[in-house]
């Protein structure tokens, strides 16, 4: 049994090293390290599930620091200039019928949770506002993935051996050719939830995940302006269809152009699922915050945003209900025509409940008595 994080118990343990890259100056500056916790398997982890019990189910999320399972507080690295960091298993906090929604949209009531029962290795920063210049802005935030290229020969045959190779990336002969052994290259990108994988057609799924958000105003701003989605919402979902939702959606097209989550800054603290006044579908739910930098949506208070995505993203938004309600609403004019989804994927919360303290991720999912949905 483990009773702390890397004591003589736990055979293997990791390690990390936190780096700021500025890049503007190309400067680096190591800000620490931290140890990763053992993940949550049953007996050998009795500390990460209620009662201390290895049997047990994990233990629900905590208001405060000081109820966090000790592997989980073990484990928080508090870095230089007030950074913190964890890297670990975390249960899934993404909740979602997502076989319904990638099967035409044939909602199903009650839903299925997809993710439901997984856990998924997590890694949770918390920066200093300071840090990112000051609170009187808003932010963009997106993530990549990239992996080492490999070595390819110029020559037609290997050419198209290469190009239908497993899992690679990439579609045209010039991209191919000029990869060298040893060198990362960008193989994935993640912004807001659902725009490539919801709005963005197939064929253009891999350039999508090979650019960056530099590049969305030229080639990916239609995806957003005139959703397909929506015109598919039309046709299987709503009766009667609804004219208009799938042209010209400049609202749209401000939520997920450039695609990066942006943060205003400005606001006072976001309300934390579990906490009051909390609404799992951001705004549409009477959930908003106060800005000090944008004029906010027409129709409401002035300076009033989403209290959740598309304002940043929390543990808790509900991102396809929140995201179907967009699309079938209108946010172009004053007053807003906010339209209701009918409940969306039936899917309203998620399998545990969030922690309302860093690292805001639930506890992992005991691995010796799971299951999915």
């Amino acid at each position: 049994m483990i009773n702390d994080v890397n004591d003589a118990s736990q055979n293997l343990t990791q390690t990390y090293t936190v780096k700021k890259v500025d890049q503007r100056t190309r400067r680096v500056t190591t800000l620490g390290s931290g140890t990763v916790p053992p993940n949550n398997q049953g007996k050998a982890t009795p500390f990460y599930n209620q009662g201390d019990n290895g049997d047990n189910p994990a233990k629900a999320g905590v208001a405060d620091a000081g109820s966090l399972d000790r592997y989980t507080s073990q484990s928080i690295a508090s870095l230089t200039n007030n950074y913190k960091a964890f890297a670990g298993q975390r249960d899934d906090g993404f909740y979602g019928d997502i076989q319904a929604i990638f099967d035409l949209l044939m909602f199903r009531n009650p839903g299925k949770d997809s993710q439901g029962g997984f856990n998924v290795h997590t890694i949770a920063l918390n920066i200093p506002v300071s840090e990112l210049g000051s609170d009187q802005q808003v932010v963009g935030v997106y993530a990549t993935t990239s992996r080492r290229a490999v070595k390819v020969l110029r020559d037609e045959k290997n050419f198209g051996l290469a190009r239908l190779a497993r899992g690679n990336p990439f579609n045209d002969r010039r991209t191919l050719a000029d990869q060298t052994a040893g060198r990362y290259v960008q193989v994935g990108r993640q912004g807001n939830p659902l725009f490539c994988e919801a709005l963005v057609a197939i064929k253009d799924k891999d350039l999508y995940n090979r650019t960056s958000p530099t590049s969305d105003a030229t080639l990916f701003r239609r995806y957003a302006l005139n959703p397909e989605l929506a015109t598919l919402l039309n046709a299987l979902v709503l009766e009667p269809d609804i004219p208009g939702i799938d042209s010209d959606r400049t609202d749209l097209v401000g939520i997920f152009i450039p695609d990066v989550i942006k943060v205003d800054l400005s606001t006072g603290p976001a309300r934390l699922a579990g906490g009051g006044g909390f609404s799992r579908l951001s705004v549409f739910g009477g959930d908003a915050l106060t800005s000090q930098v944008q004029a906010g949506l027409p129709g409401f208070p002035a300076g009033t945003i989403p209290g959740g995505w598309p304002n940043g993203r929390r543990f808790g938004d509900d991102v396809v209900d929140i995201a179907v309600t967009a699309l079938i609403s209108d946010l172009r004019n004053d007053p807003l025509v906010i339209r209701d989804s009918g409940g969306g994927d039936h899917v309203d919360s998620n399998d545990i409940t969030y922690n309302q303290v860093f690292p805001y991720a639930a506890t992992p999912l005991n691995g010796r008595n799971h299951s999915h949905p």
